[in-house]
C-alpha cells in the first residue's frame, strides 16, 4: 500500500521510499524516512494535495504523485 492510499485518519509506518537517492534526501529533510509512523489527516478539495503528519509533530502537504512513491503499512 502507498500513502496515497491509506484511509483518512488512519495511521501507518513507512516500509520504502522509490526514486533516486535525492529524492529520498529531500523527503528525509522533511522527516519522511523508513520506519516512521505517518497519519493522513486531510485531502485538500478539488486537488491532488494531502495533510500527512509525520512522527508526532511534524505535518507536511505532499502531492498525490509524490505520496505514491512511499510504501506504508496500516498500523491503526
Amino acid at each position: 500500500m502507498y500513502l496515497h492510499q491509506l484511509p483518512l485518519g488512519s495511521t501507518g509506518r513507512i516500509t520504502a521510499i522509490e526514486g533516486d537517492a535525492a529524492w529520498q534526501r529531500r523527503l528525509a529533510a522533511l522527516g519522511i524516512a523508513v520506519n516512521q509512523p505517518v497519519t493522513l489527516l486531510r485531502r485538500a478539495p478539488f486537488s491532488d494535495t494531502f495533510a500527512v503528519r509525520v512522527g508526532t509533530l511534524t505535518e507536511v502537504a505532499i502531492r498525490a504523485k509524490d505520496a505514491a512513491t512511499i510504501a506504508v503499512e496500516q498500523v491503526s
